[in-house]
């Protein structure tokens, strides 16, 4: 009497009563929570990748049963079967190999798998690899993602490889991102005022012709925070705000001009009408950039940025001792009380001290430079109002989203690879690339 083959759900089912059994015998083990685990990463990971490509196979060969199959998905009209090709595959659950129905068309005269296109097997990756990549690349480097890939899911790919996944990916996101109303959506509903930061910082590249130089990369987050608690002048460095509701970053190495645009259209895209402040360091292409997109609205200079210029110029009165420190504490109080008014009357005050010559220089020049962020100093009003007063947020993406990741030794990026590897630190650093994926894939 002639028995049935086992069926592949047969055969995965033994399998897996095979992992159970080795699972029962380890039971017996002093160690078995780490011999058990150990057993489950090895064989039950090589378990799914069968899993998934036997399954895969099974239906790819119920696929090219049917009529539509051997149909040209071109012209739609009958093919014929020529050879069964192979097609290897990487996943999440590793590489899969499968055989497909290689057909010839002799209408339109072309080949093709048409059971490629039914089950979506024209890529070389799947979506989840796909993802898994795109996001480890934006984390560390092309050859740490390659490492970290294979130490945590088993996944062997060279670092160029990942490299390509990673930018291609960057590319089509970007384009899906252009038109959808999910991120306006989102950021509308998050509560709070709205701010923007913007700064930059300087990012290796390889120029076309061979040459290499430091480009900025200019950086700039919408942001929605809700007011805290009202604080007095003292209780600025102790004081906690809400973290944001929301924020939304994106980063260029581009013109002034350009970045400008692209500040409009990410404005535009977030349904930004205007913002309660905005933040940044000294650099004059900041405030030009914020008038130019925001027009008239307030500014705040960066608290740690004006208490810098003004501790160089301390040092350079009275050392680095203890009068600099004791007249930088007072300072630092006339400042965050009084704002420009206080910190003018105290310069006016030591240009009429007898100074050295580079002693009144540097007073003066230092005075001028307050001047021209005069509107900008209202700290005890901010304070007082539960809003921010440093540009801390945006450093920090210059830092994490950009320096962290661009920045790292030996690097040098072509300008394009860089500005779309800038989009996925972007989307990781402000907490968006769940959202930015479901709605690119």
């Amino acid at each position: 009497m002639q028995t049935e083959s086992p069926t592949v759900r047969d055969l995965l089912v033994a399998k897996f009563e095979a992992l159970l059994a080795e699972c029962d015998l380890i039971a017996t083990n002093e160690h078995t929570l780490d011999t058990m685990e150990a057993l489950l990463l090895d064989k039950g990971r090589k378990l799914l990748q069968e899993t998934f490509e036997v399954k895969l196979q099974e239906r790819v060969e119920q696929v090219e049963t049917a009529a539509e199959a051997k149909q040209c998905p071109h012209c739609k009209k009958k093919t014929t079967y020529k050879d069964k090709k192979t097609k290897k595959i990487t996943s999440v659950h590793g590489h899969v190999s499968l055989a497909r129905h290689y057909r010839y068309c002799p209408h339109c005269k072309t080949y093709s798998f048409s059971v490629d296109v039914t089950l979506g097997l024209t890529t070389r990756y799947t979506a989840a690899l796909t993802r898994l990549a795109t996001r480890c690349c934006g984390l560390w480097s092309y050859q740490l993602a390659a490492d970290n890939l294979a130490e945590l899911a088993g996944i062997r790919l060279s670092d160029t490889t990942l490299g390509t996944i990673a930018q291609e990916t960057a590319a089509k996101i970007a384009v899906k991102m252009d038109d959808n109303p999910a991120f306006k959506t989102a950021f509308q509903k998050a509560q709070g005022k709205s701010e923007f930061y913007v700064d930059g910082t300087f990012v290796p590249i390889l120029n076309l012709d061979g040459t290499r130089e430091w480009r900025e990369m200019k950086v700039a987050a919408f942001v929605k925070r809700l007011l805290g608690e009202s604080a007095l002048p003292a209780e600025w460095a102790t004081r906690q705000l809400p973290k944001p509701s929301v924020v939304y970053a994106f980063a260029s190495i581009s013109s002034k001009e350009e970045f400008q645009a692209l500040c409009q259209k990410e404005r535009r895209r977030l349904g930004v009408g205007g913002v309660s402040s905005a933040l940044g360091d000294g650099a004059k292409w900041i405030w030009n950039l914020i008038r130019e997109v925001f027009g008239k609205t307030e500014e705040c200079l960066d608290i740690f940025h004006a208490l810098e210029h003004i501790s160089d110029c301390g040092k350079a009165l009275y050392g680095e001792g203890e009068s600099f420190v004791s007249w930088l504490d007072k300072m630092r109080l006339v400042l965050l009380t009084e704002g420009f008014a206080g910190v003018e009357r105290e310069w006016t005050l030591l240009l009429s001290e007898e100074l050295k010559p580079a002693e009144k220089e540097s007073v003066g020049a230092l005075l001028g430079y307050l001047r021209g962020h005069a509107e900008r100093w209202r700290y005890a009003e901010r304070l007082a109002s539960g809003r921010v007063i440093g540009s801390g947020l945006i450093e920090g993406a210059c830092k994490n989203l950009v320096g962290r990741r661009l920045k790292q030794t030996g690097a040098c990026w072509r300008l394009e690879r860089a500005n779309r590897m800038a989009l996925v630190c972007s989307l990781l650093y402000a907490d968006q690339w769940k959202l930015a994926w479901k709605n690119s894939h």
